[in-house]
């Protein structure tokens, strides 16, 4: 079985670094010939240089937008050449590109559902929106969501039946996460104090990721848990007005900007915070519970699938620091119940989340669309 998997580039994002994960557990999967493919190498990441010491194969299409007919000629001769069985998208230019080479060429296609929505604030953005939802319910023999929620909100803004969208958790490298052994010598290189109650937050600085509720808590977190820090790591875009908002409490909050070293920060820390206004599955809050960490996190797309509420952590309400204030301040004042909320998110994510799952099972989904579309003939280009 020759499968093509193609997402636009190899940037640093999300999406991206889990594929550049979990690739190559899906080239061992047996028989299964897999390649990567992508649109460009513009914005590549140093996740190219992880899939290239892989050795998985990599195909570029050399594309210098969206719509370029050279890229495109590359794209199904490489298919036609390789005799690609199916095709796997990973985004929007992707899901267009597959949805195409479905019509055209009569390919069968698998497509991964990232996002609880796409962005719409313009007329482009809007449009693109309208080519991924009409790609998916055209072409898509199969849609991957990565959350039970992302599922269903996935199925009414397409039409598509729930038996065509199936649920397929991203993994992570758990062993990569298990660093609260750690915490005593990352504490001490930080200059952190050994038992100064410190939570992270560890999210890009843009839009919708509820920084500037953790700010209006911490008035009140001050007064409920003395000595409180709250390190925020990650840049972006909202770092100078963030900054410019947090300098009331510049005793508190430290924005730590990009950091190599997360895994160790989540072993160091004592809780983990994520007051998001939307998320389809928030990533760091399996990192957090594959560091023992416990979290306090808003009930948004699939977050209450990672966290379960009063056992490993707490799911809140969105934009409200008086309960996040609440939350947080069991986890950071009682250490004992902390503790064991982060004993039982390690036991949970390092059950469900991991790679090897997520490859065995997208493997078996693509046999299960090629046995479902035999003896369907292929168009001719």
């Amino acid at each position: 079985m020759k499968v093509l998997m193609v997402l636009s580039s190899m940037a640093m994002g999300g999406a991206e670094r889990n594929i550049a994960s979990v690739v190559p557990h899906l080239a061992r999967q047996p028989g299964l010939d897999f390649t990567l493919g992508t649109l460009n190498t513009r914005r590549d990441s140093p996740l190219a240089d992880l899939i290239a010491k892989s050795g998985v194969r990599r195909f570029d299409m050399g594309a210098k937008r969206m719509v370029d007919p050279a890229a495109w000629k590359r794209f199904t001769a490489f298919l036609r050449d390789e005799q690609i069985d199916l095709i796997h998208s990973q985004d929007q230019d992707t899901h267009v590109y597959s949805g195409l080479a479905h019509y055209r060429l009569g390919m069968p296609v698998v497509m991964t559902r990232h996002v609880m929505f796409e962005p719409a604030d313009s007329f482009k953005t809007q449009l693109r929106a309208r080519m991924v939802l009409l790609a998916a319910r055209l072409s898509a023999d199969r849609v991957i969501a990565v959350s039970e929620a992302v599922r269903r909100r996935f199925a009414e803004q397409t039409g598509l039946p729930l038996t065509k969208i199936e649920t397929i958790y991203n993994g992570i490298e758990l062993e990569k996460f298990n660093t609260r052994g750690k915490r005593a010598a990352k504490r001490a290189e930080l200059g952190w104090e050994a038992d100064r109650p410190i939570a992270v937050m560890v999210a890009v600085l843009r839009p919708g990721k509820g920084h500037e509720v953790l700010f209006e808590a911490v008035p009140a977190l001050k007064a409920a848990v003395p000595g409180v820090q709250i390190k925020l790591v990650g840049d972006g875009e909202l770092r100078p007005s963030l900054e410019q908002m947090a300098a009331p409490h510049a005793d508190v909050v430290e924005f730590m900007g990009q950091r190599m070293d997360v895994p160790e920060l989540l072993g160091a820390a004592d809780a983990l915070i994520l007051p998001s206004w939307s998320e389809a599955l928030p990533t760091v809050l399996i990192e957090a519970g594959a560091a023992g960490l416990p979290c306090v996190a808003t009930d948004v797309g699939g977050t209450a699938e990672i966290v379960i509420d009063g056992e490993t952590g707490y799911v809140i309400p969105t934009g409200n620091p008086a309960v996040l204030t609440e939350k947080l301040a069991v986890l950071l004042n009682d250490r004992e119940k902390a503790a064991a909320m982060g004993a039982a998110a390690y036991r949970r994510v390092t059950s469900i989340f991991t790679l090897e799952q997520q490859a065995a099972r997208t493997a078996d989904l693509y046999a299960r669309v090629l046995a479902e579309k035999r003896g369907t003939p292929r168009k001719a280009n």
